[in-house]
């Protein structure tokens, strides 16, 4: 049995950075890719960026039934770890594998034989329309395998054993980077090259992190396959605390949906540009998802382990760090943008583009990280409800009305760009201000 790190008794910074970096250097890795991957398909041409782009949307959407299961599985595992009920902790792994191996066959099932209609749905055109449906044909066969996969990597975090996540993510991420120019180039088989080579990367992410979780030094030893016979009681508790989580994410991508249906007026320029620019910003992405994943499993351990004078400078550290961490990357969004971009798409017109939303974005991180930190608090002490009103508030009531109200009085495509900044100053606002209120502490999962 492997040493374990104490997250409810250690030093909190050190807690938090334990947690925190391994994460961050896994999905660094991700990040990485997929930098690299724009950068191979962005060199194929414009509209092979934006039908991958359109084609990750649905894939966004098939995001939203992992999380039914997802969050729910994070919350309980660093709970009931916290707690101590190890036999606890690998019921709810096995019975959140069983439920996102059901969920993502009927997904796949569901986008294979709609595909068409959502890419054009989304903004797809003549032109992107081809290029989204190759990525797709390639990787919806996946996808209740890559969900499962997910599964193993929330175990490794909500039990802290992030040290396993390095190395399993890390590893994936570099066979993704190595395949994709032989599939893509080498192979000739363009946007379905990439999907392949990401298909077979998630296999192995599944793979590995089974037999790890079976190996004698896991955090806690188990065999998942042993836990997946049905527990109405597991499976009733998931789904009361997925289904807010999942209702977030539907209102978040809907809202995405618009915008790029309002973008693929502009053309496709400013739609390749944006996939160039989220690529970019999946570096914000993983620094975002790495401090909301560790402040919600060091709030989740400490509330089990009844250590709740810890949860104020558990707050507070998280921020500080989550500021540091992000503001190297800030710095060159905001000054290097443009020759960021060029290094991405040989398009001058994307790239000016791009290079503009950049300083935009740049400014947005700065209220992302506090609003995802204020998020693993109350994910960590499980009001997911909480979380999903602050999200459908931002996505509703402030990002989709003023999209709508720039782009309806022939306002510039900045405009557009201007107001994700203004939705994540109200979102970390309104999140915060539910943290302050502390009813998430004495919340029973």
């Amino acid at each position: 049995m492997a040493e374990k790190f104490d997250y409810t008794n250690s030093s909190i910074p050190k807690s938090l950075m334990r947690l925190a970096l391994p994460s961050m250097g896994a999905s660094f890795f991700s990040s990485i890719y997929n930098l690299i991957d724009t950068f191979w398909i962005g060199h194929l041409g414009a509209d092979q960026v934006a039908g991958v782009t359109l084609a990750m949307m649905v894939f966004f959407y098939g995001g939203i039934f992992n999380n039914l299961f997802g969050t729910p599985s994070v919350i309980l595992i660093s709970r009931r770890y916290g707690e101590g009920d190890h036999d606890g902790v690998r019921w709810v792994v096995g019975q959140t594998m069983l439920a996102k191996i059901l969920v993502g066959t009927v997904f796949m099932i569901l986008a294979y034989f709609f595909m068409s209609q959502l890419l054009v749905l989304i903004g797809a055109n003549d032109k992107t329309l081809s290029y989204g449906l190759d990525f797709l044909k390639w990787r919806l066969w996946v996808i209740p395998l890559s969900f499962s996969g997910y599964t193993m990597m929330t175990t490794f975090q909500g039990t802290g054993d992030t040290y396993k996540l390095f190395w399993v993510q890390g590893v994936s991420a570099v066979m993704n980077i190595v395949l994709d120019p032989v599939f893509i180039y080498a192979l000739k088989m363009g946007v379905g090259g990439a999907a392949i080579a990401s298909d077979i990367s998630e296999i192995y992410l599944l793979a590995m992190g089974i037999i790890l979780l079976n190996s004698k030094n896991s955090y806690v030893k188990m065999n998942p396959f042993k836990y997946m016979k049905p527990r109405k009681d597991i499976i009733k508790k998931m789904i009361s605390l997925g289904i807010p989580s999942v209702f977030d994410n539907l209102s978040a991508n809907l809202v995405y949906s618009i915008v790029l249906r309002i973008a693929s007026v502009y053309g496709a320029d400013l739609i390749a540009a944006l996939g160039i620019v989220n690529n970019v910003r999946s570096i914000s992405f993983t620094l975002g998802s790495s401090m909301n994943m560790s402040t919600s499993t060091m709030i989740g351990q400490n509330i089990g382990a009844k250590k709740r004078e810890r949860l104020k400078k558990i707050i507070l550290t998280s921020i500080w760090i989550g500021e540091l961490l992000i503001a190297g990357y800030v710095f060159a969004l905001f000054f290097f943008g443009s020759q960021i971009t060029y290094f991405f798409t040989p398009n001058s017109n994307v790239a000016a583009m791009g290079g503009l939303m950049m300083k935009f974005f740049a400014i947005n991180e700065i209220f992302f990280i506090i609003a995802m930190i204020g998020y693993g608090v109350l994910i960590g002490g499980g009001l997911t409800r909480t979380t999903m009103m602050i999200g459908i508030i931002s996505d509703w009531a402030v990002l989709a009305p003023m999209v709508l109200i720039f782009s309806s009085l022939h306002f510039t495509w900045e405009f557009m760009i201007l107001s994700f900044v203004i939705q994540s100053i109200v979102m970390s606002g309104l999140a915060m201000g539910e943290v302050k209120r502390g009813k998430w502490i004495e919340q029973k999962v």
